[in-house]
Parts: C-alpha cells; structure tokens; sequence
C-alpha cells in the first residue's frame, strides 16, 4: 500500500509516532476530534492557523503538513502565497502583519498589483523561508 502523501495522511504519519490519538491532538490543539479525524481523511481543509497549531502540538513543520512544497514559485503572486502558507498565515492574519488589507494580499497573490518597495522590503523576510 503506497504511503499516504496528502495533508490528512502527514497529519496521521506525525501523530502516531508520538503514540497520540485523535483527542490528545484535540486536547493539545483546541480542535475537535470530528475536525481532525475529517482532516486526516481529507475531508476537510486544515486553515492556516490550525496548521500552525498542528505544527507545534506534532513537532513538524507548517510547510510539510500542508504539502505546500508543491506549490509554484513562478511569479511574485505565487512566491508570496507560499512564503504566507508556509509561515501558516491566513490572508486577513498576514495582511495585519504587513499593514496592508486582505485584498491587497489577494491582489498581490493573483499578480494584479505588485508590492511597493516598502512592502516589498517587509515581505522579503517571510519569502526568505523559500531560499
């Protein structure tokens, strides 16, 4: 049987090493043991947020249980999405990060304005994660 390569099967691949069950992850998270056992069988999208909250409670990165690495970098837009996914930010969270609207983050992530060189300066530390 092949490995289970999607977010739902990494969430279970670093769960069950630690011996934990579905509500100890709960009870280490805040999340429910119906929203994490829908988001181990990928019936559900894990938010950015509960990433960030499944990546401290299992001991792994953000990137990897959201399989962002697969992600494109082609384009500023999509560097600075998975620069954003990686670090488990929402759009409104890292909006309020960099001083700027939820739309503008869109906007940017959809390559229809570019970031200013003052935004650009505060983004570059977030896109170093992708060096």
């Amino acid at each position: 049987m092949p490995e289970d390569d999607t977010p739902g099967g990494r969430i279970r691949r670093a769960r069950l090493p630690k011996n934990m069950l579905l509500v100890d992850l709960a009870a280490a998270t805040g999340l429910s043991v119906r929203s994490l056992r829908l988001a181990e069988q990928n019936k559900s999208t894990v938010s950015p947020p509960n990433l960030r909250r499944l990546s401290e409670a299992l001991g792994v990165s953000i990137a990897y249980l959201g399989c962002f690495e697969n992600l494109p970098e082609q384009t500023l837009g999509q560097r600075i999405k998975k620069a954003r996914l990686y670090h488990g930010y929402n759009k409104r969270e890292f909006g309020e990060i960099l001083g700027v609207s939820r739309r503008m983050i869109v906007g940017w992530e959809k390559d229809e304005y570019r970031p200013s060189e003052k935004y650009m300066e505060r983004l570059d530390t977030f896109l170093a994660i992708l060096h």
